[in-house]
């Protein structure tokens, strides 16, 4: 079966390691991108909240705009200021089983903070359409880490 490279995204913020690892998991809901990329922006609504539960086996969650909660993934590593890694299946229907996983470190650089983001899949369970979902979570990371540099940088939201 085909396979598909691991999406890689980084992004270097002006912030310490800590405080870069605080915005990105602990208030995700003030800089994800909700009209684009949740189960509410299906609909053409904002989700009410986005919770990340902060410790392994919490849950990443979204509080719909009709109330319903949507599992995001779960917590599979958390140390703050340095790596959180969750599983992702935000796009996930019942029927599906395409989760990823999800692997984020902070390095502290000269600048502030670098995130390196890396997705990954098995791919198994995608078979011939693992070219085409890759792509288009690509373009998803560039907006979402846009808009996480953009919160901590203090400037509008745009794709890195």
């Amino acid at each position: 079966m085909p396979t598909s490279d691991p999406i890689l995204k980084s992004v270097t913020v002006p912030l310490g390691p800590e405080q870069a690892f605080d915005l990105f998991a602990r208030r995700m809901d003030s800089w994800w991108p909700g009209d684009k990329h949740s189960a509410s922006a299906r609909t053409s609504a904002l989700p009410r909240q986005i919770t990340i539960e902060p410790y392994k086996g919490g849950t990443i969650s979204e509080l719909t705009a009709d109330g319903k909660v949507v599992i995001w993934g779960r917590i599979l590593a958390w140390d703050p200021g340095r790596y959180l890694a969750f599983t992702w299946t935000p796009d996930r229907k019942d029927d599906d089983d395409a989760e990823t996983v999800v692997a984020i470190s902070f390095t502290p650089t000269p600048d502030g903070t670098r995130l390196d983001l890396t997705q990954g899949a098995p791919q198994t369970v995608l078979g011939d359409l693992a070219d085409a979902v890759s792509t288009t979570r690509l373009r998803g990371w560039q907006l979402v880490l846009g808009c996480y540099h953009s919160r901590a940088s203090a400037t509008a939201c745009v794709a890195v």
